[in-house]
């Protein structure tokens, strides 16, 4: 059986609960110059660029007004994406340009 890899990604945004509309994913597809009706062919790729629409999210502001409200876990998905940064070998862009507190005390 083969998977499609907008097929693909809509899999992998129902696994952590993310929900994001056909348009938005074409969108994406079409930003990348990828054809989501292609068959997937290069899983660790299409993870690459994945964690590119993970990240989107989670410096996205949670949305809320009246009943409707759209909100994220960004523990978990922050978790996710640091754990897929690591498995990809890619650098994790969240914690790019992160300050560390040091103990000063090496000055004195």
């Amino acid at each position: 059986m083969s998977v499609t890899n907008k097929e693909y990604f809509q899999s992998k945004l129902r696994r952590l609960s993310i929900t994001m509309s056909d348009a938005d994913l074409d969108v994406f597809f079409a930003s990348k110059q990828i054809d989501g009706a292609f068959d997937l062919t290069k899983p660790d790729d299409m993870d690459k660029l994945f964690t590119e629409i993970v990240l989107e999210l989670l410096i996205t502001p949670d949305i809320s007004e009246d009943d409707y409200s759209i909100e994220y876990d960004r523990k978990a998905l922050e978790s996710w994406y640091a754990m897929e940064c690591i498995r990809l070998g890619i650098e994790d862009l969240l914690k790019k340009g992160k300050v560390q507190v040091k103990d000063i005390s090496y000055l004195a």
